[in-house]
């Protein structure tokens, strides 16, 4: 080999280790990120209560309590979701001194700890229940999967997927949320409480249902994973 050719693969060495230096201190980082959010997440920080106490050991909420569950929807709509909270533009008494007081590092570090948690549902299920015919006479399946276009309101699973399992990064899920909570959301967007999502959306949508309509469509999504999870017992 002559000298040009030992050069060569002197540099190809050197790039291939510097490759790996900075793909090792990058998983190192993340790595690093993931176990300050743990900890945020499972204890607390100075003035941030530990998610666990009110989201659950996994991500999984307390629709009970009306928390809403955080595994599965995505660190890009979390993060902005605690951006809102910190700086007033999404109203609620709990999350807005919480999120206030983490660092916008700690709150990446949180979301990334979030994003390793388990889905509180099974989309496949969930797609599958979502296809079948809905009957006309249940307001709450056929808004969700048709609309009612007679009043501008589209089909919802067009924009959160079918069986509301969400579409990152700006359509969060929405089946299993509790019935309570998916229509507080409503009362919010009408009254410009929290943020309406690209192009206005949810603010316009919110306006354009009526009481009833908000109600079924609530009562649908809260029921999906239940209703998904017979369906698959008695076949």
């Amino acid at each position: 080999m002559n000298f040009s050719h030992r050069r060569a693969n002197a540099c190809w060495a050197s790039l291939l280790a510097a490759g790996l230096l900075v793909a090792s201190t990058g998983l190192a980082q993340a790595e690093s990120a993931i176990d300050q959010g743990k900890q945020i997440y499972t204890q607390g920080t100075q003035g941030a209560t530990a998610c666990i106490t009110c989201h659950g050991a996994q991500g999984q909420g307390m629709a009970a309590a009306n928390f809403p569950y955080l595994a599965g929807q995505g660190s890009d709509y979390l993060e902005a979701q605690l951006q809102a909270f910190a700086d007033g533009a999404r109203s609620n008494p709990i999350m807005q001194p919480i999120a206030s007081a983490l660092s916008t590092p700690q709150r990446a570090a949180v979301v990334a700890y979030i994003d390793t948690l388990p889905r509180p549902w099974d989309a496949v299920k969930l797609a599958a229940q979502a296809t079948t015919q809905p009957d006309a006479k249940d307001m709450g399946a056929w808004i969700a999967s048709r609309g009612d276009w007679a009043h501008d309101v589209p089909a919802c699973t067009q924009c959160h997927a079918a069986g509301g399992t969400g579409v990152a990064p700006h359509f969060p899920a929405i089946a299993g949320l509790s019935k309570n909570y998916i229509v507080e959301q409503f009362t919010q967007w009408r009254n410009g409480h929290r943020p309406a999502g690209p192009q206005d959306l949810m603010g316009t949508i919110a306006k354009h249902m009526d009481e009833a309509q908000i109600d079924a469509v609530a009562t649908y999504f809260s029921a999906l994973p239940q209703a998904a999870a017979s369906t698959e017992g008695a076949k």
